[in-house]
């Protein structure tokens, strides 16, 4: 592509037999899902003609601004994608705009390089997260270097702008937090000062970008710095534990802060989506994350039709259309709390609740008066969610909406966990559902892994790879806690494993 100043800029192109392919067995409509978020995704680039700016993937073509955690999230789809497609220009396009104080805004207006809304706006700081997850599947570690500062500088910004006298953190109002009606505080606020709140979803991610900082620093070498981080995300977990939870309840809420860290502090007593980041960034353990989870599976809360609801079902707000964060299904919020649950040993409830979704997205995706991939969804039926207005969301969502139909279907349903660095690829299987992946890159190279007959009562799994690299495959079945590990080497195998 060649603007009108002699710049050349790369168009990326939708080609299906570029991209990894995905093989279901008792679920093999949810691969149309796939496709489509991939094609739609190709079809959702901006190509700005202005110097510095890199294409960048959209949830809205054409609008002419740049969003800090739809952006953030959108690189764990383009992760794999085969680098024919990357959600980084996003992140780099937002780095580049980053004050000298380390703010980085919500969003920014290209055409102006300014913040689209009130001046002081931050949101969900993810760049850590997505930063570690793109080298865990891909093995690149070439960014850190560049970004660790950047990082470091908007953690500081947050430390110093952001925290109450307590010690815990305050958005300027729900929408700086991404959840924009949630009834969490003032929205729009009128002086973005919180509302007086300490919201819990800021303090977990403060926590996971300590911990994901202190990865990124073991990685480049830098040992003092890394343990400094990983002290920080033990300590801002502490002050999680210490005031957002409610032992009679067994949930974290936001709180009303107080003048003195000595005061007792009022717990809000809304039960919003936002306490799932305690089961992702560490807060939440033991017992209490088995309590909080506890509520997010209960149907008369958040395991709606089309889960999670962003609101639960028992409070005076919740809207069963959805009414935005009043009760829709989110894409972003829904993948947080699949991942928790997978990662500490709730696979089967993670790949159940996965399959749930991704099933009334497809009942969506296939009715033909709707169609598509959409910003969210009704947590009551099998429709797009409705905004605050009674109006349908946005359709053609992807961004985000490609969150559930590619790195959740592979992830949490196929159980296919890549770690390239460790030169590991894991393998979860299910009788829920198995399968695998071909033609996905790994480290340069590609791989193949699929489960081609599972016969749990007969004893009997045919595990199928090729691979262009040796590699280490480690199988684990169904609830066993047993592995069998394989060394793929480099051609075409079937393994039969004895169960």
């Amino acid at each position: 592509m060649t603007f009108q100043n002699g710049d050349v800029m790369e168009k990326y192109e939708y080609n299906k037999s570029r991209l990894p392919e995905i093989a279901l067995t008792k679920h093999k409509e949810l691969t149309a899902l796939y496709d489509y978020a991939f094609k739609t995704a190709f079809k959702n680039i901006d190509y700005i003609d202005k110097p510095g700016w890199k294409p960048q993937l959209t949830c809205y073509p054409g609008i002419g601004i740049v969003w800090q955690w739809d952006s953030c999230f959108m690189t764990f789809i383009t992760n794999y994608s085969n680098a024919s497609l990357t959600a980084f220009n996003n992140l780099d396009n937002m780095y580049r705009l980053q004050d000298y104080d380390g703010y980085i805004s919500m969003a920014y207006n290209i055409a102006e390089e300014k913040e689209a809304y009130d001046t002081g706006r931050i949101n969900p700081p993810l760049y850590a997260w997505a930063e570690w997850q793109h080298y865990i599947i891909t093995g690149d570690s070439s960014r850190f270097a560049c970004v660790a500062p950047k990082i470091e500088g908007l953690y500081y910004y947050i430390e110093k702008k952001h925290r109450r006298s307590c010690g815990l953190y305050w958005f300027d109002d729900p929408g700086s937090s991404g959840m924009d009606n949630s009834p969490r505080g003032e929205y729009p606020s009128r002086h973005l000062d919180g509302s007086g709140v300490c919201f819990v979803d800021l303090a977990c991610q403060q926590a996971l970008t300590a911990e994901m900082l202190g990865n990124i620093y073991t990685v480049l070498g830098s040992n003092q710095k890394a343990d400094f981080y990983f002290a920080e995300h033990k300590r801002i977990c502490g002050l999680i534990n210490k005031y957002h939870w409610d032992e009679k309840t067994g949930f974290y809420y936001d709180f009303f802060a107080r003048s003195s860290p000595d005061k007792r502090v009022k717990l809000i007593n809304t039960k919003t989506v936002a306490a799932a980041w305690t089961l992702l960034c560490g807060a939440a353990q033991g017992e209490r994350f088995d309590k909080v989870l506890k509520h997010f599976l209960n149907e008369d809360e958040f395991n709606t039709l089309i889960p999670f609801a962003s609101l639960s079902r028992d409070d005076l707000n919740y809207d069963p259309a959805g009414g935005y964060w009043l009760g829709s299904s989110w894409h972003p919020t829904d993948y947080v709390l699949l991942l928790a649950m997978f990662q500490n040993g709730y696979k089967k409830e993670a790949r159940n609740a996965a399959l749930k979704i991704l099933n009334g997205m497809y009942e969506v995706f296939k009715n033909p008066e709707f169609g598509g991939i959409w910003e969210a969804y009704s947590p009551e039926e099998y429709k797009p969610a409705t905004t605050e207005n009674g109006e349908l969301c946005k359709p053609e969502f992807v961004g985000w909406g490609g969150l559930l139909p590619i790195p959740a279907l592979i992830e949490i349903v196929l159980g296919i966990n890549l770690n390239v660095p460790e030169n590991t690829v894991t393998l979860d299987i299910s009788a829920d559902e198995y399968g695998g992946i071909k033609n996905l890159d790994f480290g340069g190279e590609k791989i193949s892994v699929i489960c081609r007959e599972y016969d749990p009562e007969n004893g009997k799994c045919v595990i199928e790879t090729e691979a262009e690299k040796k590699f280490t495959l480690k199988v684990k079945i169904d609830l066993s806690q047993n592995e069998t590990v394989l060394i793929v080497d480099e051609a075409r195998l079937f393994y039969d494993l004895i169960l």
